[in-house]
């Protein structure tokens, strides 16, 4: 059995329902830069993220979805701005019960996203207290860090190896990002561009079966 001493996560189609209301910035920006572009719809887009046309950061998803780069641009600093007070972000549901019950068996757990801090924040409510304070890694916090670079800088910080810290992601990317740094990886199958069943890929269909897996592999987190 492997050794599990810490649990990262990327945010968005993991912990936060976010896709739909990224979908609906695109949508906004499409009619006021009167682009004329015919914006996917949550199935459509989790296809091109499976398909592994790069989603982040955020000018890399409006040029998924169509954008020209120079839109791409200008709407990345909007999403900046004001996605996070413009738009309600919900939290899937069973992942504050999840954080909850990882935190309480005494695993650290960090953040690795592509995001800013702000846009995750908010919407993670009291939960965001239960990340350790130097192990959340954000796209305006990390200096520019690759996902890879930020699982083994957090794994450095905790004191671990990086092949007992656990990175739980819904990409292509994040799968990668977790092998580069040695970590071990959870895929889970709600999110953005993970399918069910994807050949040799250790998976989650909820938040709840995050705990079930990490219980049934490590066996560290009590009910």
């Amino acid at each position: 059995m492997p050794e599990l001493n810490a649990v990262f996560f990327d945010v968005d189609g993991v912990l936060l329902d976010s896709l739909p209301p990224h979908l609906a910035i695109c949508t906004e920006l499409n009619t006021r830069y009167n682009l004329g572009l015919t914006i996917p719809t949550v199935e459509g887009f989790k296809e091109i993220a499976g398909s592994g046309v790069p989603i982040s950061p955020m000018t890399a998803f409006f040029r998924a979805v169509g954008f020209p780069k120079s839109a791409a641009e200008k709407g990345d600093q909007e999403y900046r701005n004001r996605f996070a007070t413009s738009y309600t972000i919900p939290v899937f549901h069973g992942v504050a019960e999840m954080l909850r019950r990882l935190s309480d068996a005494g695993l650290p757990l960090g953040i690795v996203t592509a995001n800013t801090l702000e846009n995750i924040k908010t919407p993670l409510g009291p939960s965001f207290a239960l990340f350790h304070p130097d192990c959340i890694f954000t796209r305006d916090t990390t200096g520019g860090l690759s996902k890879a670079d930020a699982i083994v800088h957090g794994a450095r910080t905790l004191g671990i190896h990086p092949s007992s810290l656990l990175f739980v992601g819904d990409q292509p990317s994040d799968r990668s990002a977790a092998e580069q740094a040695g970590a071990l990886f959870l895929g889970v199958t709600y999110g953005w561009g993970l399918a069910q069943g994807t050949t040799g890929l250790p998976s989650a269909g909820s938040p709840d079966e995050i705990t079930a897996w990490v219980t049934r592999t490590m066996g560290t987190v009590t009910t």
